[in-house]
């Protein structure tokens, strides 16, 4: 059985309930892997995530990894301290096999190429929770798109809230993996404060560079609710990305009778998800493990969603000129 240590006992960690969206509840529910401990700087948040998976509060992280050897970490700490509390998971005398990292992974291209170049090293994988990649139905969207199914893109407006780095990570890594195509942002258009320390929230237009279709970002505050939601409008179909993903709408193109090129709802042909995407996560990293097969997790490594923090970064230097 794979042991598990939990770093930062907050709501993705699992702290509020045994959902299978975060990292416990995801664990718990495979018999395969064992939580043997969890640490956070906030006592109490480790004393209750432990009562709820029945597992040991640790005080240091260093006699954690020491006392425990897990073979997995999930680090779901602010994204401040990614970096450090990774650099010091790989630079640790027992390292573990797979470190499961909360994005962003890290702030800067320095850390991100400390990141990449210290986990060859040492032999370990560094898997990202950029949650769409592990999805069943972006991963057949995205085999669609590359078939033509939609014929070609000629736009994509996106909507997101709170923090571009934080919450903007997501859209761009999601579009990253649908196109496979590089983007160029052309514009910020708008800088507006957010509840995440130096991160605000960006609006901007760019571009697919292969492609040349045109992408608009824009936000909406969350204080009225939240939105993450992709339309993509290609030229003989519309797809409608919305509800973080839980809803997927299909229009296709017809001709009416009177000769007008409209659109009509389809059935998307999407298979049912038969797992949560975090789910399905765990159970690559573990055969990964299990295996002694870490070209498993090859697409959702810290290496294969650096263009999206690339991306990132680019936006948040062009917002300094606003």
């Amino acid at each position: 059985m794979l042991k598990v240590l939990i770093v930062g006992c907050g709501k993705i960690a699992g702290i509020q309930s045994q959902l299978t969206s975060t990292h416990g509840g995801a664990y718990h529910a495979n018999k395969n892997i064992k939580i043997s401990a969890c640490f956070d700087i906030d006592l109490k948040k480790s004393k209750n995530f432990a009562k709820l998976y029945h597992c040991q509060v640790e005080l240091n992280l260093l006699e954690a990894l020491n006392k425990h050897k897990p073979d997995i970490v999930s680090v779901c700490t602010p994204d401040n301290t990614h970096f450090e509390i990774t650099k010091e998971l790989l630079t640790n005398n027992h390292k573990p096999k797979v470190i499961f990292l909360e994005k962003p992974a890290c702030q800067t291209n320095n850390e991100l190429e400390q990141l990449i170049n210290l986990s060859k090293e040492c032999n370990t994988s560094i898997v990202v929770n950029q949650t769409r990649r592990f999805d069943q139905n972006h991963q057949q969207l995205r085999l669609e798109i590359s078939q033509g199914k939609f014929g070609n893109l000629i736009n994509a407006d996106v909507t997101y809230y709170s923090g571009w780095q934080h919450n903007g990570i997501h859209i761009i890594d999601t579009l990253f993996f649908l196109f496979d195509d590089p983007i160029e942002i052309k514009k910020v258009t708008k800088k507006i404060e957010s509840p995440y320390l130096n991160d605000p929230t960006l609006e901007l237009t760019g571009v697919f560079k292969n492609s040349n279709a045109k992408i608009n970002i824009s936000s909406f505050d969350e204080k009225y609710y939240q939105i993450f939601e992709i339309d993509l409008r290609f030229s003989s179909a519309r797809l409608r990305i919305e509800d973080f993903g839980e809803r997927i709408l299909l229009e296709e193109r017809y001709i009416n009778d009177i000769g007008e090129n409209v659109i009509q709802l389809v059935d998307n042909g999407l298979s049912e998800n038969t797992e949560d995407p975090m789910v399905g996560a765990i159970m690559d990293i573990i055969r990964s493990i299990e295996q002694n097969n870490p070209s498993i997790l090859d697409g959702y490594l810290l290496q294969d969603v650096s263009q999206s923090m690339q991306m990132i970064w680019k936006g948040q230097e062009m917002a300094q000129k606003l």
